[in-house]
């Protein structure tokens, strides 16, 4: 059993590095490639917690490198992993801090670290479109905000999964002025705003969306029109129904402000043993 998990976490770990060795330094795209950066303003820093994400985190990497406005800072946040996490980020030459859980002790970590002027904060399941940061970067420059959110699509996913985030998406942008929110999957702001800030809630298992919620508060907040993919592992493996009617409880505390209410709902976020 040893042996086959050890053998198992190499090919993840092989597949990983070959596609982030497979990928040009940070830098444009030669006029060959086809693409070019726009005349951007705002440096970017990426910061990424993770914990035993060997199967997720390269492909996040490989989704950076290859975007058409690369990142001036890649950081990733191990809170303690016993699998090639680590390996694997360092391959990809992102700078790798050592941290703790919950996660809101390594997105602060990393964020009160970065030193670009907007901060984006990645989950390592998340996938990018190729034009994602230059995009959404265009669009926050163009609007003036000081916290941004993308819109949030299932990667690889059914119709009905599909349509339940259309609903939660359209959701978010009618209440996007009076009950700002957002997740985890990514959150970008700008720096000087986070550090003045006392970052994430580690008491809270909803710290992403307090966070949105607290520092939108006599700020610029908005949703902008790019779009990331995140994982819908949970419906798959908890039921499509319990997911949707467990995240409109939860819609109900956030909507009441009483986010420590949601520490006692069941709702675990990923597998993170060796």
């Amino acid at each position: 059993m040893i042996l086959h998990i050890a053998g198992r976490s190499t090919t993840v770990y092989r597949k990983a590095i070959s596609l982030c060795l497979a990928l040009p330094p940070n830098g444009k795209e030669s006029a060959d490639g086809g693409d070019t950066d726009r005349e951007l303003k705002e440096c970017v820093s990426v910061v990424i917690p993770a914990l035993n994400e060997e199967r997720h985190l390269g492909q996040l990497l490989s989704d950076i490198q290859r975007q058409s406005r690369r990142p001036d800072e890649v950081i990733v946040v191990d809170a303690g992993s016993c699998d090639a996490t680590v390996r694997i980020a360092k391959h990809s030459l992102a700078t790798v801090l050592h941290g703790e859980p919950p996660v809101a002790r390594g997105r602060n970590l990393g964020g009160y670290s970065a030193k670009g002027d907007v901060i984006f904060f990645l989950d390592a399941d998340t996938r990018l479109p190729k034009t994602f940061l230059e995009d959404f970067v265009c669009e926050v420059e163009r609007r003036g905000l000081d916290i941004a959110c993308p819109r949030y699509l299932p990667y690889d996913s059914t119709p009905t999964i599909r349509a339940i985030h259309a609903f939660w998406d359209a959701m978010l942008r009618v209440f996007e002025g009076t009950l700002p929110s957002g997740a985890g999957h990514c959150i970008a702001l700008r720096n000087k705003v986070f550090r003045e800030s006392r970052g994430f809630d580690p008491s809270l298992k909803f710290d992403d969306i307090e966070l949105v919620r607290r520092l939108s508060k006599g700020r610029r907040f908005g949703y902008v029109g790019a779009s990331v993919f995140v994982s819908d592992r949970r419906y798959r493996e908890e039921g499509v129904l319990r997911t949707f009617l467990l995240h409109l409880l939860m819609a109900l505390a956030f909507a009441l402000g009483r986010f420590e209410w949601a520490n006692h709902i069941a709702y675990e976020f990923g597998d993170h043993n060796c």
